[in-house]
């Protein structure tokens, strides 16, 4: 077993500089997750204490560092004292509070506990800028003759925190305290009877692992160079939980194996399969049965000669192996020279359909035109993001680095958007997001090396804003959206034309993101209002027109809404009580266009659904690559001069209208007025007004409409509310 140890750090000093980058990324990521699964291991493994919140203490040193590092210029020595002591004492606060309970309730007062620092994460947005996440976070120089922005530097000061985590932990285990969280795990009523302070020693390892988890976290924000509530999720203490289990609890080594298998599943077996997930779950099912005691647990009886159960784990681990080597790899084209599209996008999880709205966009253009581009052939490389930054940052990587794509497109969701930009400037390779929509992309934040070909989230509601005031004849209007970065700044385009054109924002309700439920909101919305604003998006979107129909309000209060609550990615869930919903978009499948109804018939034809805007914006972003391409003779290998000819694209006859680009990058498109009507047993977007060449600025000027803050919770104020 030593030997195994001592031959495994080994590799882990020698092995970087013959992996790819993709894989170095890959190792330091689990090394970094390695200290902060080792610093769960402390209350899950030796104290028998499952937490659900530890995610809290990583998030808190990463936002120490973004905060420090982005704000304040400070130095890594700095964030470093500052994110290990901020972790440290709010892990002294929360064990005041947590070991109170025992069992299943500790598990529910730490998940509540990590839900308020996720929610400060989310909702305190002039610190921590909310759900698009700090970004931009430079790699730390501690005035050594190398810099650390180089992956393998990285990965040696990642190893080095590794080792010393390690050494100080193994140090506090092997010690008489540590022996006594032993006991305790094993027996509380026995180690109390000898005399011992159990609660004490619960309280210090607690602090101790929350310490140790903020460590984590500064390491992680330097990595990624990106923060984000997302690191602070359920979904991540549910991870760094399993990592413990898998790899083997209490003995540190185990919960570091098992965050090199989970970062290995997660990113590396994605690749050849979006069926992942399901050798994930072999994975942990095969460790449950065969060996309970972890990985570790098991090689351990093997060691001992108990060789029957170590039989089994070994087969569990060459199954997964397998699974994983037969999972399919990744069409490819075997032509010389092709031109390399890399996708990103969410292909599992909340948004998978999404994803595969875009993909199927994205093929649909391809098949029609014979998979070539600018006579040369195409090989388009899908990786899923799981809707996670960390995830989509690391397929980045590997795109530009192993797979030499000319060319990205994606993403989502607004903080992968924001997340990716500094790597996308970082690589100066050209990307388009088609669907993200966060304003400060083409705003105040431009990325010179990225080109939107979606709209700006603002975008239309400037003009429905207007119109909802000057033809609708709305005067007193109630809003409720969802409580993210993309809602805040739908619901403000709106207010600030609505209100310049005479009409009140009465009120605003805010409900998390992917809301089932909406009966406390429905009872609070005022009665007073001549119409409801609603902002959905996803599940939410399915849900509520039906929630609020059998409220009783529909009879009495229209309601209209964002071009998301009544997309067509979300109209065949729902009846009868989404007619007459009124919204905004850059598209609609409805429109009277020739272009567009061929579109359409041909798309239902292929996938057997109406086009949402996702997929259109996809089918036009493959057009858009192909017209820059032919542009420059297919020299796409030139990213400059690539770069340059997808700024200067004009397409007049996209399926959803003309477009063309303004100086920051963004669109200058048509802005559709859709309200849902029934047509031959469908719910139909029919287009009752157009805003023709609508800017992301509206009618403002650019430089005047950039000195106000980006839309926000708060802004603009609710002056009427």
């Amino acid at each position: 077993m030593r030997v195994a140890i001592v031959v495994a750090f080994l590799a882990l000093l020698v092995a970087p500089p013959l992996l790819s980058s993709f894989l170095l990324a890959l190792l330091t990521q689990a090394v970094i997750y390695a200290v902060l699964a080792m610093s769960l291991d402390i209350i899950l493994g030796y104290t028998g204490l499952a937490s659900l919140g530890h995610a809290a203490y990583l998030g808190l040193g990463a936002y120490s560092v973004g905060i420090l590092a982005t704000r304040h210029g400070a130095s890594f020595w700095v964030t470093l004292v500052v994110g290990i002591l901020l972790a440290t004492a709010v892990a002294a606060l929360f064990g005041l509070v947590a070991l109170r309970a025992t069992g299943v309730y500790f598990l529910m007062i730490t998940l509540a506990l990590g839900m308020v620092v996720w929610g400060l994460a989310h909702r305190w947005v002039s610190l921590t800028q909310g759900d698009n996440g700090i970004s931009g976070v430079p790699r730390p120089e501690l005035g050594l003759p190398w810099s650390f922005s180089k992956g393998i530097s990285f990965y040696y000061l990642a190893l080095a925190a590794f080792l010393l985590t390690f050494v100080v932990l193994r140090t506090i285990v092997r010690s008489p305290f540590g022996q006594t969280l032993v006991g305790i795990r094993e027996s509380e009523s026995r180690m109390r009877t000898l005399g011992y302070h159990v609660w004490l020693h619960k309280y210090l390892g607690f602090v101790i692992a929350g310490g140790v988890g903020g460590f984590a976290g500064v390491l992680w924000a330097y990595y990624n160079g990106f923060v984000s509530p997302s690191d602070l999720e359920l979904a991540t203490s549910v991870e760094i939980l399993l990592m413990v289990a898998l790899g083997g609890r209490g003995t540190l080594l185990g919960p570091a194996l098992g965050a090199a298998l989970i970062v290995g599943l997660k990113n590396l077996v994605s690749v050849y399969t979006h069926r992942w997930l399901l050798i994930l779950g072999a994975v942990y099912i095969g460790t449950i049965v065969y060996a309970p005691e972890g990985i570790v647990g098991a090689l351990r009886q093997w060691t001992k000669g108990e060789r029957a159960m170590g039989k089994k784990a070994i087969v569990s681990v060459l199954l997964a192996l397998l699974l994983t080597g037969v999972a399919g790899s990744a069409p490819a084209w075997a032509q010389k020279g092709p031109i390399r599209i890399g996708v990103i996008t969410a292909m599992t999880g909340g948004a998978a359909q999404i994803g595969k709205d875009m993909t199927n966009g994205i093929s649909m253009w391809l098949d029609e035109n014979n998979q070539t581009i600018a006579g040369r052939k195409v090989e388009v490389i899908v990786e899923d993001s799981q809707g996670q930054p960390n995830v989509a940052l690391t397929k980045l990587q590997k795109l530009v680095e192993s797979d030499r794509v000319h060319i990205l497109v994606g993403e989502i969701f607004a903080h992968i958007g924001y997340a990716m930009a500094p790597k996308v400037e970082e690589y100066r390779i050209p990307m388009l997001y088609p669907v993200i929509a966060a304003d400060d992309l083409t705003q105040r934040k431009p990325a010179k090396w990225i080109v939107r070909t979606g709209w700006a989230s603002s975008q239309p509601s400037h003009p429905f804003g207007e119109y909802a005031a000057k033809t609708l004849g709305y005067k007193r209007i109630a809003v409720i959206g969802m409580d993210y970065a993309f809602g805040w700044e739908v619901v403000g385009g709106f207010q600030k034309t609505f209100e310049e054109n005479g009409g009140q924002i009465i009120q605003k309700l805010w409900a998390p993101l992917n809301t089932t439920d909406f009966a406390p909101y429905l009872t609070q919305i005022r009665r007073d209002a001549d119409a409801v604003f609603a902002l959905m998006v996803s599940i939410s979107a399915s849900r509520f027109p039906k929630q609020y129909q059998d409220a009783g309000l529909k009879a009495k209060l229209p309601l209209i809404g964002g071009g998301t609550t009544f997309d067509e990615f979300v109209l065949p869930s729902l009846g009868d009580e989404a007619i007459g919903g009124i919204s905004p978009l850059i598209y609609s499948a409805a429109l009277d266009t020739p272009v567009n109804k061929r579109f359409v018939a041909e798309y239902r034809k292929r996938y057997g659904k109406v086009p949402s805007y996702f997929s259109e914006t996809s089918y036009t972003s493959t057009r858009w690559i192909a017209e820059a391409a032919k542009a420059i003779g297919g020299d796409v290998e030139n990213r400059e001069k690539f770069l340059e000819a997808l700024r200067k694209v004009e397409m007049p006859d996209a399926p959803r209208g003309p477009i063309k680009l303004d100086a920051y990058g963004n669109p200058i498109q048509n802005i559709y007025i859709r309200k849902v009507e029934k047509k031959d047993g469908e719910l139909w977007n029919t287009v009752i007004y157009t805003y023709p060449a609508v800017s992301q600025f509206w009618k403002y000027k650019p430089e005047e409409f950039l000195k106000q803050p980006v839309y926000d919770r708060n802004y603009p104020p609710c002056k009427h509310c």
